[in-house]
This record gives structure tokens, C-alpha cells and sequence, in this order.
């Protein structure tokens, strides 16, 4: 699969997604996105999504694609430029996470001063995985 890229800055990769990632499509979508990650060095990864449809396995697979920036000591923001798509991100609870953006301006606001030092503990993101029910934590 070939995801258009471009370097807005030396710190900064931009990719851009298309089409829809389905299941089939998911596994070599996330082998490709992850080796334009680990090839470019950057501290910043905005993913750009230009498709009007988000499905469960893509949000999946950006969460991966997150850890994998992270490893590397970058930090990942999603940019869905359709409602409906940022809905998708809200409703799987993953759009803090995701640092999901509707602008390229927005996804590159809420990276400035975020970087990951992979040297340090994993800290765990508020509201990352977590259920609460009736004030408690589950």
C-alpha cells in the first residue's frame, strides 16, 4: 500500500490516508505506516485521514501506529477532516488518545511541546482504556 507523505518540517512527517483500511487491508496498511514512521526520524507524526469512513479496525490499527511512534520517541496526532469520522474516534473513547484533530492546524497545535521520551516509565493517559460506573474505577 502506498500512503502519500510529505515533511511540512524537519520534525514533522505528514501522511496522508485515502481509502478506507479494511481487514483485509489492515496488516500491510500497518507494516507500511509503521516503516515510513521508523524511517524518518521525526518527533511529530500527523496522520492525515482524507476518507469519509473510519471502521473499528482502523481505529485499531492507529492505536498500534501510536504505539509504535511512541517507541521511537515521536508523538502521534489523526486529523479527520469528516464529522462523521471524528465520531467514530469518540465513540470507540480514543480521541484524546488519538489526539484527534477536524484541521491540520488543530492536529499540529495539540503535538506542540508533546514528545515522547521512550526512556521514561509508560505513563498511562487519562481516560486511555479506562471505564468508570458510578464514580468508581473498573
Amino acid at each position: 500500500m502506498l500512503f502519500p507523505c510529505h515533511r511540512p518540517s524537519v520534525d514533522q512527517l505528514l501522511i496522508e490516508i485515502h481509502d478506507v483500511i479494511d481487514l483485509p487491508d489492515e496488516e500491510p496498511a500497518e507494516r507500511a505506516l509503521t516503516s515510513l514512521i521508523a524511517g524518518s526520524g521525526v518527533r511529530t507524526v500527523l496522520v492525515d485521514l482524507r476518507t469519509p469512513l473510519v471502521t473499528g479496525g482502523m481505529v485499531a490499527m492507529l492505536m498500534r501506529l501510536r504505539a509504535a511512534a511512541h517507541a521511537r520517541g515521536a508523538t502521534l496526532a489523526v486529523v479527520a477532516r469528516r464529522p462523521l469520522a471524528r465520531k467514530v474516534f469518540r465513540i470507540c473513547g480514543v480521541h484524546r488518545t488519538l489526539r484527534v484533530s477536524a484541521t491540520l492546524s488543530g492536529a499540529r497545535a495539540v503535538t506542540r511541546g508533546c514528545h515522547h521520551d521512550p526512556a521514561l516509565p509508560a505513563q498511562r493517559e487519562r481516560g486511555a482504556g479506562e471505564v468508570r460506573f458510578h464514580g468508581t474505577r473498573r
